[in-house]
């Protein structure tokens, strides 16, 4: 189905609804082209081609909304459909924060974003397969020691259309290429508790366009690198010391800052940052942006989940927080405006600093440059911190020695305000990205 054959059934079931007696229609329709291929020791262990559509209409009478979706396009499929949720919507609680957006909010950026590759279905199954096998040959003719936990390839295109009864109705399309590498090493010191485990990691790239991608000869480097430098890891001692987040534990920490600023959370009270707006919640140094401008960027978009217009949104400025990220309900609902974010985040980042990597670690004479993260004690909603971690230790400013199975603990409030160094570097990876950074203090619980 073409772009404007989706824009032209879109149309037709809001146009249905109001038939129908809906006071108010909106309807989203995505439709994509999914592919993906695993492959272990040289064999192909999982492939997946798949073509998939959702029309998904929400309509209201009288301030009672009611959300109905199918996979199901057929026209007549569509009038069931709508006549089930108008239905629903008579017998819904009354949300007098519910409706449409502002007619003057709808509309689409005037940019070209570079969402689409042009050479996207030029390439064939089995050069996308190739390129699977050949990642996971280079990586483990790097060392010997490697065993491959799988390399994939995936790739894709979607279509999104969004209409409602205000006359918005507009719709855009993007691509996306992704590689992947797992792999493992034995784990076998002289002596030692990690005698018989495996030490594992990975690495990836994702984009829009296929040349955006990291060459496979480097993704392969740096899973294979990550995975050896973790042999031999031990548990280091219980103490509080500068900690380094490395750029993929810093991505982390911003995907809970993202939901921490969602406006979902921020209405039900559910976030640390809830009442916090315009105050100072970090260090001076720290400024955080949402940009769904960013040309080629995983997140970018012409408009938001509800037709609004995007804009680039400073969510903190030099560590004060000036925006939450809202859709149209979520801004009613606590008395402001909406910042084009229904549907979430675009490209949420931390502005990178003046400092370089190499820089920040010679600044600690012992911590932790942390690496991984796991365990769910991320708690956005109270502000506790504790996560699992792996890392390297840090003496007298160099990168030291592995160490694995300590819990890092503290508050988001205690890190935000903490950061005392940012790395100017930073990698798109996904629609959230980060530099490394360094907090002054945080407390290691090991042995």
């Amino acid at each position: 189905m073409t772009l404007e054959e989706m824009k032209s059934m879109a149309d037709f079931s809001v146009r249905a609804a109001l038939a129908e007696g809906a006071h108010t229609a909106e309807t989203s329709l995505s439709g994509s082209t999914d592919f993906s291929v695993t492959v272990r020791n040289g064999e192909i262990e999982n492939l997946q081609e798949s073509v998939s559509n959702l029309i998904r209409v929400t309509v209201s009478v009288d301030s009672r909304k009611a959300s109905v979706a199918s996979n199901d396009l057929a026209p007549d499929s569509i009038r069931r459909l709508i006549a089930e949720g108008v239905e629903l919507s008579r017998i819904m609680d009354s949300d007098e924060y519910f409706s449409l957006p502002d007619k003057e909010e709808l509309g689409r950026a005037p940019r070209d974003l570079a969402l689409i590759d042009p050479d996207y279905g030029r390439l064939t199954t089995d050069a996308k397969i190739k390129t699977a096998l050949e990642l996971e040959k280079i990586a483990c003719g790097l060392d010997d020691r490697i065993i491959s936990d799988g390399a994939s390839f995936s790739n894709g295109r979607q279509a999104l259309v969004c209409a409602n009864s205000l006359g918005f109705c507009e719709g855009y399309e993007k691509t996306f290429h992704s590689i992947d590498l797992s792999c493992a090493a034995e784990d076998r010191p002289a002596a030692g508790e990690n005698t018989g485990k495996k030490q594992s990691s990975y690495w990836f790239s994702a984009a829009t366009s296929l040349p955006d991608l990291e060459s496979l000869e480097r993704v392969a480097s740096r899973a294979v690198h990550r995975t050896l430098r973790k042999l031999g890891a031990v548990k280091p001692e219980t103490c509080e010391v500068p900690v380094v987040f490395d750029d993929v534990t810093a991505r982390d920490f911003m995907r809970w800052i993202a939901a921490a600023v969602n406006g979902g959370n921020i209405y039900r009270k559910s976030s640390f940052l809830a009442d916090k707006l315009d105050h100072a919640a970090a260090a001076d140094l720290v400024t955080m942006i949402d940009d769904p401008f960013r040309p080629g960027g995983l997140g970018s978009r012409p408009f938001d989940g509800e037709g609004v217009s995007v804009r680039k949104n400073v969510v903190f400025e030099k560590g004060r927080l000036r925006s939450y990220l809202l859709s149209s309900y979520q801004a009613r609902k606590i008395g402001l405006r909406t910042t084009g974010s229904a549907g979430g985040i675009s490209n949420f980042y931390l502005e990178p600093g003046a400092a370089t990597r190499e820089e920040i670690i010679s600044s600690i004479d012992s911590g932790l440059y942390l690496t991984s993260l796991s365990g769910p004690g991320a708690n956005w909603s109270s502000g506790d911190f504790s996560q699992g971690g792996q890392g390297i230790w840090i003496e007298r400013g160099e990168l030291s020695f592995p160490v694995n199975e300590f819990t890092i603990a503290g508050t988001f409030p205690r890190i935000l305000a903490g950061i005392s160094m940012i790395a100017g570097e930073m990698e798109w990876k996904s629609t959230v990205a980060s530099p490394a950074f360094k907090i002054d203090r945080l407390t290691i619980s090991g042995t």
